[in-house]
């Protein structure tokens, strides 16, 4: 977490902001989303990501373990009365409301137990509700520079794992490669996972 905090203010690089921008117009296509949601992003940073999906939304609720990274989020909000930030660790604590999507990009790598947050999301879903989460797919684990200072948990996950994580949580999933970076002289492929019931 304090890699975040300290990262928070410079963390809106031309190349994330791309990345993000890029991440969530392939995720707003996959959903095709008829009407407003709901939406809660799950380690939502400095909110490049949720932001993306502000036409489509009723409200935004960004949760954040780093208070650093919530602050650049709050200021983005400003301005919008149907945008808040909750800090809070999902992993350890429980969250009382309902949402119609829930996403989350680039987070899961840092997640002690994806499988158990996932089952934790599903059940925080309206009726017909959905989830779409983007990562990496399986990597060497150079990715990122410094992994286990940035709190690295996991180098990226493979289709089945992630199909087993629906399955834990009874849940239908669609796996689909959405994007490709290149970096350090690799390919690093990331994909979108949308869960449904």
């Amino acid at each position: 977490m304090s890699h975040f905090n300290h990262a928070a203010n410079t963390w809106d690089s031309e190349e994330k902001i791309s990345m993000m921008g890029e991440l969530a117009s392939k995720t707003r296509e996959k959903l095709a989303l008829s009407s407003k949601v709901d939406l809660l992003d799950v380690g939502c940073g400095t909110g490049l990501f949720s932001f993306e999906f502000i036409d489509q939304v009723k409200s935004i609720t960004g949760i954040d373990t780093s208070e650093g990274m919530l602050e650049v989020f709050n200021n983005k909000a400003k301005g919008f009365d149907n945008i808040k930030s909750i800090n809070i660790d999902l992993e350890r604590d429980g969250l009382e409301m309902k949402f119609d999507l829930i996403i989350s990009s680039m987070v899961f790598h840092h997640l002690d137990q994806p499988q158990k947050m996932l089952s934790k999301l599903a059940s925080m879903l309206n009726e017909g509700g959905q989830i779409a989460i983007v990562d990496l797919e399986t990597e060497d684990g150079s990715f990122h520079p410094r992994p286990k200072e940035m709190g690295v948990k996991h180098f990226g996950f493979s289709n089945e794992e992630v199909e087993s994580w629906a399955d834990s949580a009874k849940l239908k999933v669609s796996i689909s490669t959405i994007s490709t970076r290149e970096k350090n002289g690799k390919s690093y492929a990331q994909f979108l996972a949308v869960f449904t019931r």
